[in-house]
């Protein structure tokens, strides 16, 4: 089986510096596009559709991002196992995709850098920016202390999907420069949708922290 190409973090980090938007796919989003529960979704059809309409079908200036399966990376046994369902998944394949661990140095160990938090902090910094995550998230404390202005919008740790159009409403009232999304599946499509709207919209995941302490650095 191959698997397609897939930019690593950097080139990634590098793309979103330029203004771009990313939509980041792991297990998670691939067992709710299989009609599977998720820990922090419910199975639901319509989540199910945006996820495979952002993956199979995203517009400009939106980057794909799923698991780069490098074997050099900490968790690459752990990724191989659900190779075959992944690449079921993907179809129709797209000609290019960028790394889901941008924000996961679990999986790609090398971020664990200064320089690359400094790198992908410049996204944000000194910006106007919505920052999206649960009561005391990690991306708060990346993203707050170098941010030009921000607002912060509390989600819920669990079913942020249901609450994704009333967020994003808000969001696009304050009208920010960057929105950094820290909420599970919901980001994914979120992020899609806010990017079209000409925001740039940042699926950051759950990786704040180690960033927020090499930034401090």
């Amino acid at each position: 089986m191959s698997w397609p190409k897939v930019h690593d973090e950097f080139e990634t980090v590098e793309l979103l510096r330029q203004g771009w938007s990313i939509s980041r796919f792991g297990d998670g989003e691939f067992k709710l596009i299989d009609h599977k529960d998720q820990c922090r979704e419910p199975r639901n059809q319509k989540l199910a559709r945006d996820l495979r309409d952002t993956l199979t079908k995203p517009h400009d200036r939106l980057l794909v991002a799923i698991p780069t399966m490098d074997p050099k990376g900490a968790k690459y046994e752990s990724w191989q196992r659900h190779l075959k369902r992944f690449d079921e998944l993907l179809q129709p394949r797209l000609p290019e995709y960028y790394s889901a661990f941008i924000s996961r140095p679990d999986s790609a160990q090398w971020i664990r850098t200064s320089e690359y938090a400094h790198a992908f902090a410049s996204v944000w910094r000194g910006k106007k920016v919505a920052i999206v995550c649960e009561a005391d998230g990690s991306a708060l404390r990346a993203v707050a202390p170098i941010a030009r202005e921000y607002r912060y919008f509390e989600c819920p740790s669990h079913g942020a999907y249901a609450a994704s159009g009333e967020i994003m409403e808000r969001i696009r009232g304050y009208a920010p420069e960057v929105a950094i999304l820290s909420c599970g599946p919901a980001a994914t499509v979120m992020a899609r949708r806010l990017s079209r709207t000409g925001i740039q919209a940042i699926d950051f995941g759950s990786g704040g922290a180690f960033l927020a302490k090499l930034l401090r650095e």
